[in-house]
């Protein structure tokens, strides 16, 4: 069942829920540099009442055997712009019937509550970043920027 999350206890559920993807994601496909997810961090920093209703939008499916896929939207007050964004912050997914339509609910929402931009993103390692590029652009999204980065 693909529900909101706004409870701090029922988020840090699903982090951890979620942690064994990380694992596989910062091996095989996550971010440059060694870069990984931390679920620690996560729960430390976003399981908070008001934040989740205001500021971390989550959605996520959740079966019998706990939760399998989830995604997570920041409300982004964009100085540089101007403009508030809404900005994926982690979408990631065990059951692949469900990843889109958690998606499709993140998007709903930010259109009801006057988001005028929603940006995504996908790592360089992920084998898959072709076909999700495409995947984007076909919703009509535009590529926008690249990041680089390096260890100091």
């Amino acid at each position: 069942m693909i529900k909101r999350i706004t409870n701090p206890d029922e988020f840090k559920r699903l982090i951890l829920d979620m942690d064994e993807l990380f694992d596989i994601e910062n091996v095989e496909q996550g971010h440059a540099c060694d870069l990984r997810h931390n679920k620690d961090t996560i729960i430390t920093a976003f399981s908070n009442k008001q934040l989740l209703n205001f500021d971390v939008f989550v959605w996520a499916n959740e079966e019998e055997s706990g939760f399998d896929s989830a995604c997570i939207f920041l409300n982004e007050r964009s100085i540089k712009f101007g403009k508030r964004l809404f900005v994926e912050f982690l979408w990631i997914s065990k059951n692949p019937k469900v990843g889109f339509k958690l998606f499709k609910e993140a998007v709903k929402f930010a259109r009801k509550n006057d988001f005028e931009y929603v940006s995504v993103s996908t790592s360089e390692r992920n084998p898959n970043t072709p076909k999700y590029e495409d995947f984007y652009e076909k919703l009509g999204f535009i590529k926008d920027s690249s990041t680089f980065i390096a260890k100091l």
